[in-house]
C-alpha cells in the first residue's frame, strides 16, 4: 500500500485589505524542482509532442433551475513524424433532467492537417482555441484592467450547433477554487506513466463557473460550483506504446466532487493483453477541503452494472481494429460502481446520469456525469462527478465477468436466487477452458430462466447481457 500526504499549509496573504489564499498568485511552483509544473507556464504549451486540455463541470440555469453538465477537450497529438498526428476538439452537453446529451467532434487529420491549423495553442499561459466552420471554441487566460493575468482565472467559450442543427453556446467565466493538484499527490508529483509512456505530466484543479448557456430553445444565465480543469502532456506521441492497433491499454478516470469539500481523482490503467490487469499508473489522488493533496493505491472498485454501447458513435480506429479482430461489435463498459477507500473511511456509489454516453475519439470513449451518494467517516455524503472509460468488454470471458459482476450485488441484497452465482462461476470456468458448448448449455438451461424471475429494471438489462454473451460462444 502507498499512502502519502502533502502537508503544505493553505497560508493567507492580504491584498488591498482582502484576505486571499497564498496560492492565488503567479508564479506558483506546484512542484518546486520540476519546471514543467510551474505556473502560469504549466497552463500553456511546453513544446511536448502531445498536449491535452480538458474542462468539465455542472451548471444550473438561474431562471429555469435546469441543471446541465458539460465537458470540452482540445488536443494536439503529434505523430511519429512531423507529417503525421491529429489535432482535435470534442465535447458534449448533458441535460440532467432526462439524461439526454449532444456530442460533437472536430478533427484535423493528414493530409488536410498539413495545410490548415484550426487548433491554436500558446506558451506561457493558458490559451487554446479551435476555429472551424462548425465550432468556434476557446479556453483562455483572463486579464485584469492593467493587462496582468488573473491568477488561475480563465474564460471558456464554446459556440456551434448540436446534432439537430440547433444553436449551442457556452460562455463562461471560470475561476479555480483550490490550488492545482499534481496527479499522484506527493508520491508522484504529477509525473506518471500513461498508456505505457513514462514522464507524462498531469495535474488537475477544481473550478467554478458563471456565465450564459444557449441550447434547445433555452438561453439563460448559469452558475456552477462543481468543475474540473485537467492538463496532461506527453514527451512522445500519445499512442506511441499503445500498439499499432491501439489495443494494448484501457483506462478509467473518475472525477468526484463531494458536498463536504473533498475531491477525488481515480486513475486506473489496464493491460488489455493480460486479462485487463490493473497496472501503473493507477491510484487515487485526494484533495481535502483546504486544498491539501494526498494519494493512496489502497482502494476497491466494486462494479454494480455495465452499459452496452449501442454503436451510435464510430471511433476513428474502429474499422481497422475490427478488420484485425481486436474489436467486437458488441461492447460493454463499466457503468455504476461503488468505491471503497479505507484511508478516508469512505464508501461512495457512482450512478450514471446519462445512458452509455459515447463520443467520437480515435478509440472507444465513454464519459458522462454521475451522481455520488455514500458515507464518509459514518456521515452521509453526496456529490457529482464524471466517469470516463475506454475499456470495452467484448471477448467471451469479459462478458462472463460483466454478467457475474452485475449479479453479485443483487445476490448480496437478496434480489437474485442464491444458486445463480454458482451457475455463473460454472459458465466462467467453462469459457476459460474453451468449453463453449457447456457454457452455452448452462446459460440457456439455468442462468437465463433464473434471470426471468428478477425484478425490473435489472431484468431486461441482464437478459440482454446474457444473450449477448451466448451469441459470442
Amino acid at each position: 500500500m502507498t499512502t502519502a500526504f502533502d502537508d503544505q499549509p493553505d497560508a493567507m496573504t492580504v491584498d488591498a485589505g482582502v484576505r486571499q489564499p497564498s496560492w492565488r498568485a503567479y508564479p506558483y511552483l506546484l512542484v518546486s524542482d520540476d519546471p514543467q509544473l510551474h505556473f502560469p507556464q504549466a497552463e500553456g504549451y511546453q513544446g511536448m509532442a502531445s498536449d491535452t486540455y480538458y474542462a468539465s463541470g455542472f451548471v444550473q440555469g438561474e431562471q429555469t433551475g435546469k441543471r446541465y453538465a458539460f465537458f470540452v477537450i482540445f488536443a494536439r497529438l503529434s505523430g511519429f513524424s512531423s507529417a503525421s498526428g491529429i489535432d482535435m476538439h470534442l465535447g458534449a452537453l448533458f441535460d440532467l433532467a432526462n439524461g439526454g446529451y449532444t456530442t460533437f467532434a472536430s478533427y484535423d487529420l493528414p493530409p488536410k492537417r498539413w495545410f490548415r491549423k484550426r487548433l491554436t495553442i500558446t506558451r506561457g499561459h493558458l490559451g487554446v482555441a479551435w476555429h472551424s466552420p462548425c465550432w468556434k471554441s476557446r479556453f483562455w487566460a483572463r486579464y485584469d484592467a492593467s493587462g496582468a493575468p488573473v491568477p488561475f482565472g480563465y474564460t471558456l467559450d464554446v459556440c456551434g450547433r448540436d446534432s439537430h442543427g440547433d444553436p449551442l453556446m457556452l460562455d463562461l467565466i471560470v475561476d479555480a477554487v483550490k490550488p492545482p493538484q499534481p496527479v499522484g499527490g506527493p508520491v508522484y508529483n504529477g509525473a506518471i506513466t500513461v498508456m505505457g509512456q513514462p514522464n507524462t505530466r498531469s495535474y488537475f484543479q477544481s473550478l467554478c463557473y458563471r456565465g450564459a448557456l444557449q441550447w434547445r430553445g433555452v438561453e439563460e444565465a448559469v452558475r456552477g460550483d462543481v468543475g474540473w480543469l485537467d492538463r496532461q502532456w506527453f514527451p512522445e506521441y500519445v499512442g506511441a506504446y499503445s500498439g499499432i492497433l491501439a489495443d494494448r491499454y484501457g483506462h478509467q478516470w473518475a472525477q468526484m466532487s463531494l458536498d463536504n469539500g473533498w475531491e477525488l481523482s481515480l486513475w486506473r490503467h489496464f493491460a488489455r493483453h493480460e486479462r485487463n490487469r490493473e497496472i501503473p499508473f493507477s491510484g487515487l489522488t485526494i484533495t481535502d477541503p483546504t486544498g491539501r493533496a494526498s494519494f493512496t493505491d489502497e482502494y476497491r472498485v466494486e462494479p454494480l452494472s455495465y452499459c452496452r454501447d449501442e454503436g451510435y458513435v464510430t471511433p476513428l480506429y474502429a474499422p481497422i481494429q475490427r478488420l484485425f479482430g481486436v474489436r467486437g461489435d458488441t461492447r460493454y463498459f463499466l457503468d455504476a460502481y461503488r468505491l471503497h477507500v479505507p484511508l478516508l473511511d469512505l464508501v461512495v456509489t457512482s450512478t450514471p446520469l446519462a445512458p452509455a454516453p459515447a463520443h467520437r475519439m480515435p478509440v472507444d470513449y465513454l464519459t458522462g456525469p454521475t451522481r455520488l451518494e455514500g458515507t464518509m467517516a459514518g456521515r452521509p455524503v453526496t456529490g457529482y462527478g464524471f466517469n470516463e472509460r475506454t475499456l470495452g468488454l467484448w471477448r467471451p470471458w469479459e462478458l462472463c465477468q460483466a454478467l457475474a459482476d452485475s449479479l453479485r450485488p443483487l445476490m448480496d441484497d437478496g434480489k437474485a436466487p442464491s444458486a445463480l452465482m454458482q451457475r455463473m462461476d460454472e459458465v466462467c470456468a467453462a469459457v476459460d477452458a474453451k468449453r463453449n458448448d457447456e457454457a452455452q448449455r448452462i446459460l440457456e438451461q439455468q442462468v437465463r430462466p433464473a434471470l426471468d424471475t428478477l425484478a425490473e429494471p435489472q431484468r431486461q438489462r441482464l437478459i440482454r447481457l446474457c444473450n449477448d454473451l451466448a451469441a459470442t460462444l
